[in-house]
């Protein structure tokens, strides 16, 4: 079982059975301030095309805010490909405080 499911089982006393539910999960460990959990939770949402759009937005903040920051540009990237206009502003942010990244990714 992922670390994820153990929190939230231990929290609330399930864990979530689909897409839309894992994105409110995700969206309420962001909030916690639990950005690797919030990661995980993520990837449940990634493979549902009901939630991807949203989940990448939420992805990118979270990798940014675990460090990850060739990741969270790739994921802002993917992000903005995928209709999130608003993900351009924190892509170029991220390039401007590291000049080192990619801007291809």
């Amino acid at each position: 079982m992922s670390d994820v499911k153990e929190l939230l089982i231990q929290r609330i006393g399930f864990h979530p059975n689909s897409p839309v539910a894992w994105l409110y999960a995700a969206r309420g460990l962001y909030k916690l301030e639990e950005y690797h959990m919030c990661i995980e939770a993520l990837t449940n949402c990634l493979r549902s095309k009901q939630t991807l759009k949203e989940a990448q937005h939420l992805m990118g903040f979270s990798l940014l805010k675990t460090g990850q920051d060739s990741a969270a540009a790739s994921a802002f990237m993917k992000s903005v490909k995928m209709g999130n206009e608003s993900d351009w502003q924190s892509l170029i942010e991220l390039h401007v405080d590291h000049p080192e990244l990619n801007p291809a990714t």
